[in-house]
């Protein structure tokens, strides 16, 4: 009889989970709307109740501000452009050339992602990369990519004593921003970024 009812409990369990899974994807579609409607900085939690059916008092549940809202679509978004990232990235072993690679596909990934796009626009790039440098979330999907490369390359020697991971990450967070919120005349094409990235990026983290 007991095992019966740990059985239903775990049903009932899982339907709940279902179901807030299903609450918080209705409201981060809502956000996404939202933002692209209003911008970032004039969206507010009563335009996404509004857009996803619900009362404010339920997208305050599950998300606690604005910013919050934000990062959870920029999250969802970035795991996404993450994953195509490394596809494009797969087979590549060389640090230096993975950490150029990796800029530059994200330089052509991102723009074609509404939710990510809108980051660099010029009245919000401030906010966006406040965001972005003090996400813990953003600074974990990065280093789900980099890490299985950046390490192996630490214990064979090949980076700089002084570079560590996290600080790369940042960085790197804001080479990508600078480049798509002010085009260079110096990186016109993909072989222009990636020798400019050979030539003033790699000398300051490899040996």
């Amino acid at each position: 009889m007991a095992s019966g009812t740990g059985r239903t409990a775990g049903r009932t369990e899982d339907k709940v989970t279902d179901e807030a899974a299903e609450v918080q994807a209705r409201l981060l579609d809502a956000a996404e709307s939202c933002f692209s409607k209003f911008g970032l900085t004039k969206t507010t939690m009563e335009d996404v109740a509004k857009a996803a059916g619900m009362s404010r008092a339920t997208v305050y549940r599950y998300f606690k501000n604005r910013d919050d809202l934000l990062m959870g679509v920029v999250e969802r978004e970035a795991r996404g452009a993450a994953a195509e990232i490394e596809r494009r990235l797969r087979g590549i072993r060389n640090p230096g050339e993975y950490i150029v690679e990796g800029i530059v596909q994200a330089l052509d990934i991102v723009p074609k992602r509404p939710a990510l796009s809108m980051l660099f626009l010029a009245d919000t790039v401030g906010m966006a990369s406040r965001l972005l440098t003090t996400s813990e979330r953003m600074v974990d999907i990065a280093l789900e990519l980099v890490v299985p490369v950046i390490e192996p390359a630490r214990r064979k020697g090949l980076l700089r004593d002084n570079v560590e991971t996290e600080v790369m990450i940042e960085w790197t967070f804001r080479i990508i921003s600078s480049f798509l919120t002010v085009p260079s005349p110096l990186a016109d094409s993909e072989e222009e970024m990636r020798a400019l990235l050979r030539r003033m990026l790699l000398p300051a983290l490899l040996k």
